[in-house]
């Protein structure tokens, strides 16, 4: 039984519309996750991207974030949500229990400092990340192990997490999940995907179903 490990369903942006947003809320509920994991961007970030319109349908304001977070309170699941860009976390610090910083802004000051200035109680900040500091100034800092590749070769990083509290797992794969846990990951992030969406979004070849999310947590808690 490994009843100490967190698990954060991603979902990312693999979500239409806020209906279906709340639908994945109570689907990894159900599943057993500990929270559900969202993306708040801004339009800048975005403007090159090839599925602009998509991507700015579902562009989080901060009435959305709100709307998201009471749907995680009565769904009876943490709420996270990474903010990508420093006014992100402002809107953000009321809503979130603790702090995700992905792994393009592991080292963005702007972000990373502005989580410091405004967060006042000292929430954890867990970071993705493809290496630990050598030296690890602030304990409430958790770091992530994760490779970039959307999604990883085949084996490639599973001997890595040596030093890191948990795993941001790009492998649409609960067995490679499981390698992870079974090797210590304390945090474990997984993106997970509506098996009823026929949609396809960037995030989907690295996600997988809430079902086999199920299927992972039971392992994790029998």
């Amino acid at each position: 039984m490994i009843r100490d490990c967190f698990v954060i369903a991603e979902c990312g942006v693999n979500w239409r519309n806020l209906h279906c947003a709340d639908k994945m809320i109570r689907d990894c509920a159900w599943a057993g996750a500990d929270a559900v994991k969202f993306q708040m961007y801004n339009e800048e970030q975005i403007k090159d991207a090839p599925d602009y319109s998509f991507l700015r349908h579902i562009m989080l304001t901060t009435d959305k974030v709100a709307y998201l977070y009471w749907r995680c309170q009565y769904h009876g699941i943490e709420f996270m949500c990474t903010p990508m860009y420093p006014g992100a976390v402002d809107i953000l610090n009321p809503y979130v229990e603790r702090w995700k910083v992905r792994y393009d802004d592991r080292e963005n000051i702007d972000i990373i400092g502005r989580i410091f200035d405004v967060d006042k109680t000292g929430k954890e900040i867990l970071i993705s990340s493809p290496e630990v500091p050598k030296i690890r100034e602030w304990g409430h800092i958790k770091y992530l192990y994760c490779v970039r590749e959307y999604p990883p070769r085949k084996g490639h990083g599973l001997d890595d997490i040596k030093g890191f509290d948990g795993v941001s797992c790009h492998w649409p794969n609960i067995d490679i999940a499981r390698y992870f846990v079974k090797n210590g990951a304390r945090y474990l992030e997984m993106h997970v995907k509506d098996e009823d969406e026929d949609y396809c979004p960037v995030d989907n070849n690295v996600s997988i179903t809430i079902c086999e999310l199920k299927k992972l947590i039971d392992w994790m808690r029998s």
